[in-house]
């Protein structure tokens, strides 16, 4: 339009008779006002958008841009100012609601699991009451039961511990005891033998998490374990902390499954081979070792067992 404007009035002073010298110089006055205009306003929205960018870039929380960027002075960038904020506030009001569902349907898992617990602990009752063959497999399926309906209120409870976190001094003797006292009869049925090695190695650590991280390693030993299944607990101190490592002779997993059993859902070959796992479990022990600045993992081959470490930061350690 600029150009179109500038031969329009260039046709026009020519007709009028006008030299060609003052034409020229009152195109240079035009076409340099337009210019310096130009030049200003691509300056002044470079200089906003620029610092915009980085300060997205720049923050962690993204939801905050809309709280800490400047308003511009130009009309567009007004504009997106506005609908920025207005976005931001429909996000806010729907992140909100489903924060409030979310709540309420982890008050009900909570709710549901306790409730759930006095049925089965009554139907324990009445299997120890009467005693037979049928009743003994039943109260090992109850046992199960027990055992997925634990794992449901450790995963609820999951995204709020903090809520619920409690350090206090303890060993890794008493972790690993307090864990095996729970599985001990999946034990026993198979034919398991603990051995401790050097686990008289004092921690701060929250005895409830740490018990059912411990847990959860045990009931997979458990699940696929050989003949004869030996477990080894072994504590290992350094300078930056101390580790238990939870090592079994079962049927190990595979070199291609190893760097995804933490990932939630995946069961692996021996998942879809023996139709037991829900790939929670391990998933489940990493999400709540990152939560309590704890680390996890796992060294296994097939048919050669498999080792869990468990690492306990420096700070985590009674001094």
């Amino acid at each position: 339009m600029f150009l179109a404007a500038v031969m329009f009035s260039t046709g026009l002073l020519w007709l009028m008779g006008l030299r060609y010298e003052f034409i020229i110089y009152i195109e240079i006055i035009f076409g340099g006002s337009f210019l310096a205009a130009l030049l200003w306003d691509y300056t002044r929205k470079k200089k906003y958008y620029c610092g915009f960018m980085a300060l997205f870039d720049g923050l962690d929380d993204k939801t905050l841009l809309a709280e800490l960027a400047e308003k511009p002075g130009f009309l567009d960038g007004k504009l997106l100012y506005q609908i920025l904020h207005l976005s931001h506030k429909y996000m806010n009001d729907k992140l909100a609601e489903a924060q409030a569902m979310n709540q309420e349907y982890r008050e009900y898992i909570e709710m549901w699991v306790h409730e759930i617990k006095t049925p089965i602990t009554s139907a324990h009752l009445i299997i120890e009451n009467n005693k037979n063959i049928s009743t003994i497999r039943i109260d090992d399926e109850l046992n199960k039961i027990d055992h997925f309906v634990e794992q449901a209120l450790f995963y609820a409870r999951s995204t709020t511990l903090e809520k619920d976190f409690k350090i206090e001094k303890t060993t890794l003797k008493t972790l690993v005891q307090e864990a095996l006292k729970s599985d001990s009869k999946q034990i026993i049925e198979a034919r398991g033998k603990p051995v401790f090695v050097n686990l008289d190695i004092p921690v701060f650590a929250d005895r409830k998490w740490c018990v059912f991280i411990i847990g959860q390693i045990i009931a997979n030993s458990v699940k696929y374990a050989k003949e004869n299944l030996i477990l080894t607990f072994e504590g290992i101190s350094f300078d930056n902390g101390c580790s238990l490592s939870i090592s079994d002779n079962g049927i190990g997993i595979t070199e291609a499954d190893i760097p995804r059993i933490f990932d939630k859902g995946f069961t692996g070959e021996n998942g879809r081979k023996f139709g037991k796992s829900t790939g929670i479990g391990l998933y489940l022990c990493r999400k709540l070792c990152r939560k309590m600045n704890m680390e996890i993992s796992a060294a296994s081959s097939s048919e050669n067992g498999t080792t869990v470490k468990i690492t306990f930061p420096k700070e985590n350690l009674y001094a």
